[in-house]
């Protein structure tokens, strides 16, 4: 079986280097659900790594559900619709971004982060925050306004200030479960570039729904959970539509 696999670059520490190698050929279907990784030998050679460093990115795309281990067989790629989770979502988007396909992964990615707004609200409302949590979220925004009112306002820290703002509010939950529902989600968004340039073109924005959502948590209503959520569902679809303008205008340019 031919596979798409060649020596990887010397640019970052190598097992990781070969663990980004055979997780985006199972993300861009080069290696398919089925499919049985050619022998370790064969295979380090293929990727300039030693045997030792391969069997060390073999063990951990096993741990990610990517590969399973099969007696007499090696490493067998799995289907990763079953077997993955949300660590996938970065290489996802990343591979999405480079097809011209980021405006369909990036609303689908905003359509569950409401989801998940919903439940940390709707805890939010069953257990209201204390008045310490409604100040230290103010405090958050102030810095991200802070930030956003510089010319131009620095995306990395725009980036970094709404991840703060994001985990102050979910420390006001209590919740576990809702922190480690919504982080994989929150990280892959804010960690993709072009994603975030069309989320924060206009931070000043960004800025005043945070501050109406520090109204709502000052006196949290289930009520207006709606009124909240289909604002953040109307900046969405301004985020798509300005990734599907920037994707039209990326397949016209020679």
């Amino acid at each position: 079986m031919s596979h798409n696999l060649s020596a990887i670059p010397a640019r970052e520490p190598a097992h990781q280097a070969c663990e980004h190698a055979l997780r985006r050929a199972v993300l861009v279907g080069d290696l398919v659900a089925g499919d049985r990784l050619p022998p370790e030998r064969e295979l380090a050679a293929t990727l300039g790594v030693s045997r030792l460093t391969l069997r060390a990115a073999l063990a951990t795309l096993t741990a990610q559900g990517l590969l399973a281990v099969r007696h007499g067989s090696g490493y067998v790629v799995q289907d990763i619709r079953l077997r993955g989770g949300p660590d996938l979502l970065p290489g996802l988007t990343a591979i999405a971004h480079a097809r011209g396909e980021l405006p369909a992964v990036a609303a689908e990615l905003m359509r569950v982060r409401r989801h998940l707004a919903r439940a940390v609200l709707e805890h939010l409302a069953e257990q209201p925050p204390r008045a310490a949590d409604v100040r230290a979220f103010a405090a958050a925004v102030d810095i991200m306004a802070a930030i956003a009112a510089e010319a131009p306002a620095d995306l990395d820290a725009l980036a970094a200030a709404d991840i703060a703002i994001v985990a102050v509010l979910l420390d006001a939950t209590r919740s576990p479960v809702l922190r480690l529902c919504l982080n994989p989600v929150t990280a892959v968004v804010i960690g993709s570039t072009p994603l975030c340039a069309a989320m924060y073109r206009a931070p000043e924005t960004n800025v005043a729904g945070w501050r109406a959502l520090g109204a709502w948590l000052a006196a949290p209503s289930a009520s207006a959970i709606d009124k909240v959520i289909a604002v953040l569902a109307e900046r969405d679809r301004a985020t798509t539509d300005l990734l599907k303008k920037q994707a039209a205008a990326a397949r016209k340019a020679p």
